[in-house]
């Protein structure tokens, strides 16, 4: 017991760098956590409260099994996943390899960039963007009045393409980065190896297992954007269906015990992918030397070594795949930022009328601030997670995985307890939603730990503070990845509308992409839709230029936090 109370006390600095970010954690997270699962058993009545309502037991669980929908939303669910899974994985694994073919660094990074760029455009953006290239007075398939986004049958085929168009490039730089360090690690040890195949497939196959961590999930406003009565019965998800039965038809119980249900399902995978990853996959993904390689590789020897052993048609078929599904990305990307400002206004209502540069200002600012308070919770609580033998360790990893498989806002128990709090029409669910972010605990962790773990144990062993090594063993060699962190948060809650519509009930006070999506449902697409694709390219600017202008610090690593939200 001595031994076990002598080590807590030498790791003091852990334990309290780590109580306020677990404190935030328990009132924001797992006290509404808790709620929800109550009312998960009870029958919910605003006038009653929380503990006033009639105990149910399993009963919802067993009314909501029952219902027709239920087996036609997890039916779609998991069709919708798991085809998503398959054609990006298929594709992303063709474009790795034709990209490692290609002799030019800066090439083949400019292809990458292009790559990711729809990733940073708002879903909502994206869906609109491509409803109007399907309305059947644009589209060349769409000949004849047809409209695959109101036909059942193609329905489901538009999704997969639009959601492996929009996230393809992060399983494409990864699986590119893991091709170059098997190619670096085979030259440093004297063998110039060239292959593609195995190193990318590797960590396309840790990508896919992230995914499924998340497997009754989907992109949420996407498909909301795209769904409609006609294509219920092969688009609506557990996402839509739980939103429209619990925030739109206030059936509070019902919602309640699908979202038990889909979080009790997703922690069982979550755990069962992390211990598969740690087993199998964390070199792949967190390979030593590997870290921080950003987007945009600098010419190096190195690069210079990997290259000479590429072949005259390797290189040409590389930039020929390239080029065709850059074709592609190209088209979108026209017709949201070149097309609607060349053809002028199409009548409507004018973008002044929807946008205003103090609330641009505005929620630039405040995801700003969220961006920074998030990304010091993220290093806090990233630090205890570098000592190997600390006492609590797996408990303390236990409960960051099962925060991790709560969300991040947006549900019914949350919006309830905002409410009671009197938050609502106020901006502080939208702060204290953003500032959470646990899958970028574990990625400064593993960026870390590939590394510099040895360094922290020579700082151990030669009795240097923990405090000391923090601020600089760990702080100086962790600042980049976590900038890029802050990169990718900051996107994640410039795209978001959903939080925006939960929360706040007047417009005036809604961030730019929720006025986007309310001037979406206003505004007839077939009528006014340069103003349309105009609010949208706009809107869409912030993101897309970070990833212009900060790609350096976008590594691999990172992009991983990135992965289990797609």
């Amino acid at each position: 017991m001595n031994v076990f109370l002598e080590r807590i006390w030498k790791y003091k600095f852990h334990y309290l760098l780590a109580f306020l970010p677990l404190l935030v954690i328990l009132l924001l997270k797992f006290i509404p956590f808790f709620i929800g699962i109550y009312m998960a058993f009870v029958d919910y009545k605003t006038f009653y409260g929380w503990f006033g309502s009639e105990w149910m037991g399993w009963a919802n669980f067993k009314a909501l099994f029952d219902m027709r929908e239920f087996g036609n939303i997890l039916t779609n669910t998991l069709a919708i996943k798991l085809s998503y899974l398959g054609v990006v994985g298929a594709l992303s694994l063709l474009l790795a390899v034709a990209l490692s073919g290609i002799r030019s660094d800066r090439l083949r990074n400019a292809f990458v960039v292009l790559f990711l760029i729809p990733y940073f455009i708002p879903s909502a953006v994206f869906a609109d963007t491509a409803a109007y290239l399907l309305l059947p007075s644009q589209s060349i398939l769409s000949g004849g009045g047809f409209f695959p986004l109101s036909d059942p049958a193609y329905f489901r085929a538009v999704v997969y393409l639009l959601e492996t168009l929009k996230t393809c490039g992060i399983p494409v730089f990864l699986a590119l980065t893991a091709i170059r360090a098997y190619r670096s690690r085979s030259l440093a040890s004297g063998f110039r190896q060239t292959s593609s195949f195995y190193p990318a497939f590797r960590v396309l196959v840790a990508f896919l297992l992230i995914q499924l961590s998340t497997i009754l999930s989907t992109d949420f406003e996407l498909l909301n954007r795209l769904n409609n009565p006609i294509v219920y019965s092969v688009g609506d998800t557990v996402d839509t269906f739980g939103f429209r039965i619990g925030f739109m038809n206030a059936n509070f119980s019902m919602g309640s015990a699908l979202w038990v249900f889909q979080f009790a399902v997703q922690l069982a995978f979550t755990l069962i992918v992390y211990f598969l990853i740690r087993t199998w996959f964390v070199r792949d993904l967190f390979a030593e030397g590997t870290v921080q390689a950003p987007i945009k590789l600098s010419k190096t020897n190195e690069s210079a070594g990997i290259e000479s052993g590429l072949s005259s048609g390797k290189n040409a078929l590389g930039i020929l795949a390239a080029s065709l599904y850059s074709a592609i990305v190209l088209f979108f990307l026209y017709f949201l930022f070149v097309h609607p400002f060349l053809h002028g206004d199409s009548g409507g209502p004018g973008l002044s009328d929807v946008f205003s540069a103090a609330n641009f200002v505005g929620f630039l600012l405040l995801y700003g601030i969220t961006t920074l308070i998030g990304l010091m919770i993220i290093i806090m609580l990233a630090y205890p997670l570098t000592v190997s033998k600390l006492p609590g360790r797996g408990l303390y990893k236990l409960l960051l995985l099962l925060a991790l498989t709560i969300g991040t806002g947006g549900t019914l128990h949350e919006f309830m307890v905002y409410r009671e709090m009197g938050m609502i029409n106020t901006v502080l669910p939208l702060l204290f939603n953003g500032i959470i972010a646990i899958t970028g605990v574990f990625v400064l962790k593993g960026t870390f730990n590939a590394s510099y773990a040895s360094l922290k144990l020579q700082a151990e062993q030669e009795g240097r503070g923990e405090m000391r090594a923090f601020f600089l063993l760990f702080i100086p060699k962790v600042w980049k990845p976590l900038l890029g962190l802050g990169v990718l948060n900051f996107v994640c809650l410039w795209n978001s509308y959903i939080h925006s519509i939960i929360y706040l009930s007047r417009i005036q006070y809604y961030p730019p992409i929720a006025k986007f999506a309310v001037l979406g449902n206003n505004v007839d697409i077939h009528q006014y839709p340069e103003t349309l694709l105009q609010a949208g390219a706009i809107v869409s600017l912030p993101p897309v230029l970070l990833l212009l202008l900060l790609s350096r610090f976008l590594t691999s690593e990172v992009f991983l936090g990135a992965s289990r939200r797609l």
